[in-house]
């Protein structure tokens, strides 16, 4: 009983923008010092920004994790909203710097409320440093699904990472890269349910960087 209810605090936490440790210890940060913002061009608008999430300080995004509406979910609800989350996986170089790793904190802004969450994807060596986004303009009285897919760079050894998205839309150009140790941060845009209206969950993100 004393576990379900361990697992279930942690499982509210992470919703509303905590972190959690591996091991089940969790906390919140929002105020981690940054020195720049990645952004992308090719976001839509539908939604609002949610709240700035940071890795605990010392720690740094090494790998991500996307939650997706995949089309046999999309047909039962008769709404496609494709990408509807992105989580950051943070560990602390001073602990080792090449995967696979065990003790890491994982962050989240707003989220969706559909589609599952995939595997985590890691960096061979270093942190994620720039992304892009895959993006499905305005589509009129059609479906908008808005995100589908994301794509992050590695320091270590030029590694690129691709999520397991949609394929709607158009890969967009690349943000700038960060110019401390590497990404630490995430912001996203997310439209909440519409009811009877077209749903597109999340709409775009933003990237912090921190020395």
């Amino acid at each position: 009983m004393y576990r379900f209810l361990s697992l279930t605090l942690i499982s509210l936490l992470a919703v509303f923008g905590q972190y959690v440790i591996a091991g089940g210890r969790f906390g919140r940060t929002i105020s981690r010092p940054f020195g720049s913002v990645l952004k992308v061009h090719n976001g839509m608008r539908w939604g609002t920004w949610g709240q700035k999430e940071m890795c605990p300080t010392g720690m740094y995004a090494t790998g991500f994790s996307l939650k997706v509406a995949g089309k046999w979910e999309s047909l039962l609800v008769g709404d496609n909203t494709a990408l509807n989350g992105i989580r950051l996986h943070c560990i602390n170089p001073s602990k080792g710097s090449s995967g696979p790793y065990e003790d890491y904190a994982t962050v989240q802004s707003d989220v969706g409320s559909w589609g599952k969450w995939s595997d985590i994807k890691w960096c061979s060596s270093g942190f994620l440093t720039s992304f892009q986004l895959r993006v499905e303009p305005y589509q009129g009285t059609w479906d908008d699904t808005a995100a589908n897919n994301i794509r992050f760079n590695c320091s270590g050894n030029a590694e690129m990472l691709q999520g397991s998205g949609m394929s709607w839309g158009e890969w967009g150009d690349w943000s700038e890269k960060c110019g401390g140790k590497g990404i630490c941060g995430i912001e996203t845009m997310v439209e909440q349910p519409q009811g009877v209206g077209d749903d597109t969950a999340l709409n775009d993100l933003r990237m912090y960087c921190c020395d």
